[in-house]
């Protein structure tokens, strides 16, 4: 072996070094409880210590199946409508551009396919295997079709008002981004005395514009809401920070070129702004997603999935279907379908990421 050979051996052993202890954690608490769920899913596995009993994709057939199932609009049209409208604009957006790449036309085929299977629901003689797991999903995709828009535009919003320098914008920046460092504990607290009916400052104020009481926890037609104001007012700073370190990066000698081309604020907003950000929306977006399908302290806590089952949402329903009613069989089969999900989002960041890099 020859020394040139010996040195980008040692080379080689020296950079392996220095990745052993991430791989001996990544192998023990990330890729050896993936395989055991895959594995557990194929079984009917008692957490109480029943011996496990082989069912193969019984759970899976549990998870999805049905009898009579029909397609059709249905009471959340607005959410189909929601993912269609953004879907089309993505692809209006990718043609004009010319970036219909994979990336792009992962990300339109997902929102448009989501779109669809929202529609499929049980006809008037049918039923699901799990109404409750198909309820749950329903209720986590509201969730994230409502939550992700506001808490991102918000963050936008809030960074492009503090980047103009204004007196005071670091305190305002601080103030909105403590809340993102409470607990979900804390948080959950703070707004469920808030919503309170009878104590409550937001009840004070809706009686005093005339609205009257609201019980927002308990009113199946604003539980979610409150749900997503509570989210909202809890994440929205840390994307303002993201966007905000976005603005940074922007080159600050384009807008003094716009403005001697007599540019205006919207035209700069449009032309530079936007594309300049582009990195940190995709970040601030997807990682948003995949936030808001997991949730599940708010939901615990201020209305344990009530009333009437509107706020149930999917982790929620895995952790009782293993921790209470021992099923973790079941369990792990719905925890593999939500992490196909949170892989196959971070497979259309990596795609997008990757093609605006070249």
């Amino acid at each position: 072996m020859t020394s040139k050979r010996r040195r980008d051996v040692g080379r080689w052993l020296n950079n392996f070094g220095f990745t052993i202890p991430f791989l001996v954690f990544y192998v023990f608490f990330v890729l050896y409880p993936v395989i055991q769920a895959i594995l557990m899913s194929f079984f009917d596995w008692d957490l109480l210590g029943k011996t496990p009993r082989w069912i193969g994709l019984d759970n899976y057939k549990r998870m999805f199946g049905g009898v009579g199932i029909e397609w059709g609009i249905h009471s959340y049209w607005w959410v189909q409508l929601l993912l269609l409208v953004i879907g089309i604009l993505l692809a209006i957006w990718a043609i004009r551009n010319r970036r219909m790449r994979a990336g792009e036309i992962l990300l339109i085929v997902s929102l448009l396919g989501v779109a669809l299977l929202l529609g499929f629901q049980p006809g008037e003689d049918g039923s699901w295997n799990d109404p409750r797991f198909w309820n749950a999903f329903k209720n986590t995709v509201i969730f994230t079709a409502v939550s992700t828009p506001l808490i991102a535009g918000l963050g936008l919003v809030f960074a492009l008002l503090l980047d103009l320098g204004n007196k005071g914008s670091g305190f305002y920046r601080a103030a909105l981004f403590v809340p993102y460092l409470l607990p979900v504990s804390v948080t959950t607290l703070i707004w469920g005395y808030m919503l309170n009916p009878s104590r409550g400052i937001v009840s004070r104020l809706t009686e005093t514009l005339g609205i009257g009481v609201v019980a927002w926890l308990s009113d199946p037609r604003t539980a979610m809401a409150a749900i997503v104001i509570t989210t909202v007012w809890w994440t929205v700073g840390f994307n303002m920070i993201l966007f905000g370190a976005g603005l940074q990066d922007i080159d600050p000698t384009l807008y003094e070129a716009a403005s001697i081309d007599g540019a205006g604020p919207w035209q700069k907003f449009i032309s530079i702004t936007l594309p300049g950000l582009k990195h940190a929306t995709l970040l601030v977006v997807v990682t948003q997603i995949i936030a808001s399908f997991q949730i599940f302290g708010q939901v615990n806590i201020m209305t344990s999935g009530g009333p009437g089952g509107v706020t149930d949402v999917l982790v929620r329903y895995i952790y009782q279907t293993g921790f209470r009613n021992s099923q973790l069989g079941y369990a792990s089969a719905m925890s593999l379908f939500l992490f196909t999900v949170m892989v196959f989002i971070s497979i259309i960041q990596f795609l997008m990421s990757r093609e605006r890099r070249s």
